[in-house]
Parts: structure tokens; sequence; C-alpha cells
């Protein structure tokens, strides 16, 4: 499976990188169509050969770091931390709710429960699983953090805080 994304990966990376060099070409007919080709036409009433500009290319977006765990260890879990959300990600207008990714390690034990703070208000009810959606989302800074709770209903262990910024579009845009 690795070996067809990879041989799948080079293949697309070569074919972009010679389509980058292909020169392109301008025909307009008879009747007054243009067309454009890579082919240089022979017979064609009007040909000119067309210059494109660069090719426009944005370097990748810098990711910003995973925010360090809780690395004491808290009635037995050494390490609870949020893995998604990374700390300042933005929510880009369009986008209407958010995932949140919990790591424990070890995992969650038997009886024990994840509550989402969302704004250091809890967010649903406590539950076993580790993956979280939040929505509805209005715009501005967001803070999103996790409890651990045990059998009584004690916080036994809490994660990192993750701010998330979300945008939204104005009325005067």
């Amino acid at each position: 499976m690795i070996t067809k994304n990879i041989l799948l990966f080079t293949i697309l990376s070569f074919s972009l990188a010679f389509s980058a060099f292909a020169e392109v070409y301008r025909i307009v007919d008879e009747e007054g169509k243009i067309t454009y080709t890579d082919t240089p036409p022979h017979d064609a009433p009007t040909k000119e050969k067309v210059h494109l500009p660069a090719a426009n290319i944005q370097p990748a977006l810098k990711t910003a770091p995973m925010v360090e765990a809780v690395e004491e260890e808290v009635d037995g879990y050494q390490e609870i931390t949020i893995l998604a959300p990374t700390q300042d990600t933005t929510i880009p207008p369009g986008q209407e709710t958010v995932a949140v990714q919990v790591g424990l390690k070890p995992t969650l034990k038997a009886g024990h429960l994840i509550q989402l703070l969302f704004n250091g208000q809890s967010y649903g009810l406590p539950t076993a699983t580790t993956s979280f959606s939040i929505g509805s989302l209005v715009r501005g800074e967001h803070s999103v953090q996790i409890q651990v709770i045990d059998t009584e209903g004690n916080v036994i262990g809490l994660s990192n805080t993750a701010t998330i910024h979300v945008k939204r579009g104005s009325a005067q845009h």
C-alpha cells in the first residue's frame, strides 16, 4: 500500500513538473473560435504562442507545535492531552464545527469518563469517547480543555488548554 502511494506521488510530481514547462499555443479558426493547445499547430489560419506568467506557488502553512502534555501522573494517567485542535488553530469562515481529539496514556480506565470543557464550561455530557465535535461556533477566541472524571464524579485529571480562533464573515465585507 505504501509502495503504491509513493509510486503515485512520484508520477504526479513528475507530471506536474513537466507540465509547467509545456508551451501553450492559441489558435483562432475561420469562425473565430479560440482554442488553446500544447501541440504546435501546422495548418491553423491564426496561431500564436501564449506566454504564461510564472506559476503562483504559495509556501506551505506552518503548523503550530503540539502543546506540551501534562506530564505528571494523575490517578494512573501519565498523559492527558488535546491532540486536535492544536494551540492557536484558526477556524475559517464556513467551517461550522471543530473536531476535538483527546490523547490519554494509558487509555481510559473502566468507569472513568471524559468531560469536554468549552470556554471553561461543560460541553455535553461526560462520555467514554476520545472524540468530540463542537458546533455553532461564533467568532472570536475560545478555549478547549478536557477533564477525566472517576466513577464518583470527581475530576481526577485535567488536560492542557487549547485556544482556537474562529473567523467569520462580516456584514461589511
